[in-house]
């Protein structure tokens, strides 16, 4: 195609748009192969294009080119070779400790402030448009879909003037993470909503619930805008410092008052005063129950030691009981920490 871009696969599809696994023959290197779903989506296409195409940092996935074919509009971003966030955590894994948390917000807010300085605003922020580099191991996070998210303006800014019940999956898989301001006029971008966008992804991770609840109900809440509560996860000793800190830092980007809440610029200030750790992650399997410590083995074949008092959340775990956890160098066994028992399906 475009006489240079191979399609091999397609990877998956979003709320407005076909992706596709490409290989860019000119530099020899796979691609993100992206495509609207139907005729309306394509009108906006290149515009949407032109709007990511202005973004460029580490935690935004990369706009590389965009190419019409057989009146079809695609356009080629850089591919992130593992998945998005709302896939990481998805019936594997029912929240994340405050390190983890801690680092992702700084990514996020690094890449929003970048978007934000070359005036563009990303208006559909949630977890399936974060792509998290290593999965499961969290290297890294890249903001995705930033010029395409306009895209989702008619749909979704034609639910909020018009009201009423919805089954769409993009007004639906929206609403959990839109500001009272984005409710009260979607079709108007504002910065402030991305902020807000981003800590509530947050406040899930951390919690395991959304700060406002899920579908149309969440609406009066959100537009109230009363302060989430305390998640009682952060309570335990070793998480309660930092957790209470990003607690904090999440009421400020969900406060009603647009002007009292953070800019993106701002709340990297504001993350980078956090002291989190960089953890490598793992998942494994308990093999032995502590009598003091127990054992656990990586799927690396790998032991660890634990103890109870490093889980995050639900500690209550036997012999095969999956986990994920980072890990700190020790002898004659690595200490698993933070830990966070998997979910099974």
């Amino acid at each position: 195609m475009a006489g240079r871009y191979a399609p091999k696969a397609w990877i998956g599809a979003g709320g407005m748009q076909h992706v596709y696994l490409a290989f860019d023959i000119l530099f020899e290197r796979n691609v993100a192969l992206k495509t609207p779903k139907d005729d309306a989506g394509a009108k906006r296409f290149k515009q949407s294009a032109a709007v990511s195409a202005k973004v460029n940092h580490q935690n935004v996935a990369k706009t590389l080119d965009y190419f019409e074919e057989g009146d079809r509009p695609y356009l080629v971003e850089e591919l992130v070779p593992d998945t998005d966030l709302f896939s990481v955590m998805d019936g594997k894994l029912p929240y994340l400790p405050p390190s983890t948390c801690a680092r992702i917000f700084h990514q996020l807010a690094k890449g929003l402030a970048a978007s934000h300085s070359a005036d563009v605003v990303h208006r559909d922020l949630k977890p399936s448009n974060i792509m998290v580099v290593g999965g499961p191991e969290f290297h890294d996070v890249k903001i995705t879909d930033f010029g395409i998210a306009k895209m989702a303006e008619d749909e979704i800014g034609q639910w909020a003037e018009v009201g009423g019940a919805t089954s769409s999956k993009t007004v639906l898989g929206a609403i959990p993470y839109m500001s009272p301001e984005a409710i009260h006029d979607f079709r108007v971008a504002k910065k402030s909503s991305d902020v807000w966008a981003i800590a509530a992804i947050i406040y899930e991770l951390m919690s395991g619930e959304l700060p406002f609840g899920t579908g149309l109900k969440s609406i009066p809440k959100i537009v109230e805008a009363a302060p989430p509560k305390k998640p009682s996860l952060v309570n335990a000793a070793q998480f309660k410092t930092l957790g209470g800190q990003i607690y904090e830092i999440i009421l400020q980007c969900l406060d009603k008052e647009v002007a009292k809440r953070p800019t993106a610029e701002q709340l990297v200030k504001l993350c980078e005063a956090l002291c989190y750790g960089t953890s490598h992650y793992s998942y494994g399997t308990v093999t032995d129950l502590p009598g003091i410590t127990g054992r656990i083995q990586d799927d690396k074949g790998k032991t660890l030691m634990w103890h109870p008092k490093c889980f995050y959340g639900a500690s209550s775990v036997k012999v095969g009981s999956r986990v994920w956890f980072g890990r700190d160098s020790g002898q004659p066994w690595d200490r698993a920490f933070p830990i966070v028992k998997a979910l099974t399906k």
